[in-house]
């Protein structure tokens, strides 16, 4: 009868540490996915919002209303236009529209992921308020 020397595949244990790594960072992956939904729907109106043929006209407040507005159609709640909403003064000289807003996500017990949303879109010539 001849013995194997050598053993090969894995252990029960070894199997079980792979799936608990697996499931972990498809957990992870679900819970993550619905705030990058929602910025990728941010970043959509704002260049929208910035491709309109009047938007170098704009004050803060049309501006404002106009991304709420299309955030109202779009269900996009974690974004406060009031507080998020930046206007400046882009190095090319026109006017650089930005929404920066952070979402908290909880995840187990009291660990949570912050997440920093930053895009902004150039439109137009700069407008002085």
């Amino acid at each position: 009868m001849q013995r194997k020397t050598m053993q090969s595949g894995m252990s029960m244990w070894g199997f079980m540490v792979v799936v608990m790594v697996a499931v972990f960072f498809v957990f992870l992956f679900f819970k993550l996915l619905p705030p990058y939904l929602e910025f990728f729907k941010v970043k959509t109106s704002l260049e929208n919002v910035a491709k309109q043929p009047n938007a170098a006209n704009m004050t803060r407040m049309d501006i404002a209303s106009a991304l709420d507005r299309r955030f109202n159609i779009e269900d996009i709640t974690r974004v406060d236009v009031k507080k998020d909403l930046k206007i400046e003064k882009a190095p090319s000289g026109r006017m650089l529209i930005r929404i920066q807003y952070q979402v908290v996500v909880p995840l187990v017990y009291n660990v949570s992921a912050l997440l920093d949303f930053d895009h902004g879109v150039e439109s137009g010539a700069v407008r002085v308020e």
